[in-house]
């Protein structure tokens, strides 16, 4: 009988139930940061992302180096790709519509897991080592990269990362707001990117290509995954959001716009793609707090890198950070800020987009990102709560959730037909035309 091959799907035998065990961890350490040095016996190694990512298991390394080598680091970040959290959130999606993925579409969307982790994870490794070049890793607030390990043809189970750990530093959840000010550093961070983005070359294009939003969300985003994000919504607060959910709930399928998401540069006339963070929201953030201030450390996790529309990012951050009231009221003069700190970025470069098109690609891309982001407030942020010690505050922190949800979902209908009346407008035009 043949053995079993060894699937990313599955949990391992290696560390903390991934399929990494110690001795690649080593290797990869001893030939990339060029030491003879061994993580030793009293190696400390904690968990220290569960609750936050999606598809990596998150570890603390607290090395007792064999060899005494000054450049080695006193701790680092070690994240395995995993798709444990991925099992975890079906889960959860089951438990509020046992029809919520019919099988057939979850063996398909399984195995797009399966190839999807591997590809994420190696362009993320590759974005890495494309901003290194830039030498803009203050500016763009990103940690420091010591080694790394690719899935390839005959690796399909064990991709790590070993980076640097930031100390002293905190995660503010969905149920937290940050103040509209606060982001300003990661407005700048982010304009940063897309402004070096256009320098790329298509080599290093190619090599963090290959994001398929559709066929990575396709599977949760029909008819009865879309049931299930509803009824996740409501059960936020039953009381207060049933009704909102009904009447985006009414509006049918007709609010998962594949097409104009994935080709929102055409429709708003922008040419040139820019880099896209793809996972820009408040667990990939981390603060410093000073006597209950607020500052940006680190932007952490580029799994989701690609090229494309220059607010989706903006639409993201806005939706995770702010509360609701601050969102609508302050989004606009954000994205002036970000459009400053952009064109500064660019310096001599020619502008590739405006800021009329980048506040419409906003407005339209709005609900998509919309969408994603509700069972951020529902499972995900329900998951998070469940490891909370601060149980005190609970209510507190499910209020600022239905908060955000509530005006989530006036913005969500707002948008959408306004999306819907402008594309049939412009597709008006062009008949006509």
């Amino acid at each position: 009988m043949a053995e079993k091959k060894a699937t990313i799907l599955e949990n391992g035998d290696g560390l903390f139930n991934t399929h990494v065990v110690l001795e690649d961890v080593q290797e990869v350490i001893g030939s990339q940061m060029n030491t003879k040095a061994r993580l030793g016996e009293n190696t400390k190694y904690t968990v220290v992302g569960d609750g936050n990512g999606f598809m990596s298991r998150v570890v603390l390394v607290e090395p007792e180096w064999t060899v005494d080598d000054e450049h080695l680091p006193q701790k680092f970040v070690l994240k395995i790709t995993s798709c444990m959290h991925v099992h975890g959130l079906v889960e959860k999606m089951r438990s509020s519509n046992p029809n919520a993925i019919p099988p057939e579409q979850e063996a398909a969307m399984w195995a797009m897991f399966e190839t999807e982790s591997q590809q994420l994870h190696n362009r993320e490794v590759n974005l890495y080592e494309i901003t290194g070049k830039w030498n803009k890793n203050e500016v763009m607030l990103s940690p420091k990269i010591y080694f790394s390990k690719k899935f390839d043809d005959n690796n399909k189970t064990k991709g790590f990362l070993g980076m640097e750990f930031v100390d002293d530093v905190t995660i503010r959840h969905l149920y937290a707001n940050a103040k509209p000010h606060e982001l300003h550093p990661v407005l700048r961070s982010l304009a940063t990117l897309q402004a070096e983005s256009l320098k790329m070359t298509d080599e290093e294009k190619e090599s963090i290509a290959g994001y398929d939003f559709k066929r990575l969300m396709g599977t949760m985003m029909n008819e009865d995954g879309m049931k299930s994000i509803y009824e996740q919504t409501r059960d936020i607060n039953r009381d207060r959001l049933t009704d909102k959910a009904n009447t985006i709930e009414a509006f049918g399928l007709d609010v998962v716009n594949f097409e104009l998401a994935c080709n929102l540069n055409k429709y708003m006339g922008i040419e040139r793609d820019v880099l896209v963070h793809g996972d820009l929201w408040a667990a990939n953030i981390l603060w410093k707090e000073t006597d209950g201030n607020f500052s940006v450390s680190k932007v952490i996790d580029y799994q989701l890198i690609h090229m494309g529309n220059p607010a989706e990012d903006l639409v993201r951050l806005f939706l995770s950070t702010l509360s609701g009231s601050d969102r609508q009221a302050h989004w606009e003069r954000l994205v002036d800020q970000f459009y400053e700190y952009f064109l500064e970025a660019l310096g001599d470069q020619e502008v590739p987009y405006s800021i009329e098109q980048l506040k419409e690609s906003y407005r339209h891309y709005f609900v998509t990102g919309g969408l994603i982001m509700m069972p951020m407030y529902g499972p995900i942020a329900q998951a998070k709560l469940s490891y909370a010690t601060d149980t005190e505050h609970v209510e507190e922190y499910r209020e600022i959730l239905t908060e955000k949800a509530e005006h989530l979902l006036e913005d969500l209908k707002r948008w959408h037909i306004y999306s819907r009346e402008t594309t049939k407008k412009h597709q008006e035009s062009e008949t006509t035309h």
